[in-house]
């Protein structure tokens, strides 16, 4: 992938210099990487509208679908589940995640072309971030969890239009339901690709993207491209029980592996469930057996907790991410629950936990 072309690198060099380089939220434009740095390359396809500055694009709801090519520059001294940003006076590569390369792609085709191109045996990973992300969180978040995950495959990044602020939850909501079409329409694309394969992997409200989208193919009668997902993750989804097992049953049963990261803790959903009258929430979920029966793969995470809110810790936390990229290695059963707390965990050679109640629940570092 060629680097910035001379007009996106003005664009963005310039918007960074007016604003502030390496306000938190923004990118960090470095012409050239520090040699030591990893690039983490994305594939980005968004409904959000195009903002000159300071990021390429903003918060408003494009009426289509825009293409684009990225590298992201992880500094050598990158610590797994952080995002160094950068100061406001400097970006130094050496230190910081930058953005090394950019350019726009014409059409669905030529993202598809360009998975293509570098998937090899690895599959694609179709990533939707989460409520209260701009453009630059989300494509950096992205980037650190694919390369915290050594995930070798395309990545692909769906960036619908959030508003980046957080008493906005409103215009996030409603802001899924209009790139819903966008993201089906993405999907079906590159599950009909013979040369891909596809996991999807959604945060948040990402996640309710997510199964809105899935529930709208099943709808349409194609609940058999569904068939050819390798996996779908859900990172505590911001989506209430019963609209989940709504969508489920709109499914005829949900694509497997089917995994939700949960945590009974985690405080934004807690804010999030306080919001629409104290309904649970399927990230949140208190009773694991309210899950029971509908085929999901269950990560608890209740037993860990982070300096802040718990609403992100596959991405932010080091032992979870150990976690998760074993269950990587395997095929996750439905209806099964991992506990995380402060002891190892064994999977045994079926590469689940063992235990005799058909619920194996172990304990991660």
């Amino acid at each position: 992938m060629p680097g910035f072309s001379r007009r996106h690198f003005l664009t963005l060099a310039g918007a960074a210099a007016l604003t502030g380089c390496g306000q938190r939220g923004q990118f960090s434009v470095a012409s050239t990487p520090s040699p030591e740095a990893g690039i983490q390359r994305l594939l980005v396809a968004t409904t959000r509208a195009a903002d000159p500055a300071p990021i390429a694009y903003g918060s408003g709801r494009a009426e289509k679908l825009d293409f684009a090519r990225l590298a992201v520059s992880i500094p050598p001294t990158h610590r797994i589940g952080n995002i160094e940003w950068p100061s406001r006076r400097s970006v130094d590569p050496a230190r910081h995640f930058a953005l090394v390369g950019a350019d726009t792609l014409p059409d669905i085709e030529a993202l598809v072309r360009a998975a293509r191109s570098t998937a090899g045996d690895d599959e694609a990973v179709l990533f939707v971030h989460g409520y209260n992300n701009n453009f630059a969180e989300g494509v950096y978040r992205h980037a650190q969890i694919a390369w915290d995950y050594e995930m070798r495959g395309p990545q692909i990044h769906f960036a619908w239009p959030s508003a980046g602020r957080p008493l906005e939850y409103t215009y996030d909501r409603d802001s899924t339901l209009i790139a819903r079409d966008a993201l089906v329409t993405l999907l079906l694309r590159l599950l009909g690709d013979r040369g891909l394969s596809v996991s999807l992997v959604g945060h948040s409200m990402g996640g309710f993207l997510i199964m809105e989208a899935l529930r709208q193919i099943a709808l349409t009668g194609r609940r058999e491209s569904l068939r050819s997902l390798v996996s779908t993750t859900l990172i505590s989804p911001d989506i209430e029980l019963d609209l989940f097992r709504s969508q489920a049953a709109a499914l005829g049963g949900l694509p497997q592996p089917f995994i939700v990261a949960a945590a009974e803790n985690d405080r934004l959903l807690r804010l999030s469930s306080s919001l629409s009258g104290g309904t649970a929430k399927l990230g949140a979920v208190r009773d694991l057996d309210q899950l029971e029966g509908l085929g999901v793969f269950v990560v608890d995470m209740t037993a860990l907790a982070d300096a802040g809110t718990n609403h992100f810790l596959p991405g932010t936390s080091p032992a979870v991410i150990a976690l998760i990229k074993g269950l990587r290695e395997v095929r996750p059963a439905p209806n099964q629950t991992i506990a995380v707390g402060p002891v190892s965990i064994t999977l045994g050679a079926d590469g689940l936990l063992g235990g005799d109640s058909g619920r194996p629940v172990g304990t991660a570092n």
